[in-house]
């Protein structure tokens, strides 16, 4: 790793510090029954799948991850599942509605107290997430908005990850070299390859511990609180 100590810590924010109470495609599925669809959370999952695959990264102006790109989304998801095309808005706001509530995610039990005990180290702390600009209002309603320095949402900078962009905008949020910085989530392509091809240092949150201690000579943490002596380490190590 670098010769530098760690300044920054950037997190993602899904399956990093929260995840939802209840498997997306089984939301859409319970909201798609609910307006004359089809209750069928595997087709479902089936059917966002390829609706992901499909649609480009940007429709009609609207880039990926954004509030309205998701309106082209679910119209594509739902209308394949039964929906009527006259309960589509319905439907739309009904998702909408659900994804920015705080309680249909949960925090993970350790984030509060690593986004302090970084805090107290003087390690300034971000989120960095291909998420709706809905973010940091969700985000606030979690109660982890005021133990961070910034957020970045891709729809807001209209750059998702593994895309340099969205990484360097964070480093200017941040203030920080991408040598000082490192940046942890649990996906291989977006969060880890991503960041390291940004100059960042990467960690790989593998919450289901699928992996050995190092992944392609990146660190694999089992929760956050594994990054916490990679910090200390890199602190040591410019001491010495």
């Amino acid at each position: 790793m670098p010769n530098n100590p760690i300044r920054a810590v950037f997190l993602d924010a899904g399956n990093t510090l929260f995840t939802e109470v209840q498997s997306r495609p089984a939301t859409y599925s319970r909201i798609a029954a609910s307006l004359g669809g089809k209750h069928d959370p595997e087709g479902m999952g089936a059917e966002m799948a390829e609706a992901y695959r499909q649609l480009p990264a940007d429709i009609e102006g609207c880039t990926r991850f954004s509030l309205g790109w998701f309106r082209f989304f679910n119209d594509s998801v739902l209308n394949k599942q039964g929906v009527p095309r006259g309960s589509l808005e319905a439907a739309n706001n009904a998702l909408i509605a659900y994804f920015e509530n705080p309680s249909s995610y949960r925090l993970f039990p350790e984030v509060g107290e690593v986004l302090e005990e970084l805090a107290n180290q003087g390690i300034l702390a971000g989120i960095v997430s291909n998420w709706s600009e809905s973010l940091p209002t969700l985000c606030e309603g979690l109660g982890i908005a005021n133990q961070v320095d910034f957020i970045v949402a891709s729809a807001e900078v209209r750059a998702e990850k593994p895309e340099r962009e969205i990484f360097e905008r964070a480093l200017f949020r941040a203030g920080v070299s991408p040598e000082e910085t490192l940046h942890v989530g649990d996906h291989m392509d977006r969060d880890v390859k991503g960041a390291v091809q940004a100059g960042l240092r990467a960690a790989l949150l593998d919450r289901n511990t699928e992996f050995e201690s190092t992944q392609e000579g990146i660190p694999v943490v089992s929760d956050l609180r594994g990054i916490l002596p990679l910090v200390e380490q890199a602190t040591h190590a410019t001491r010495t």
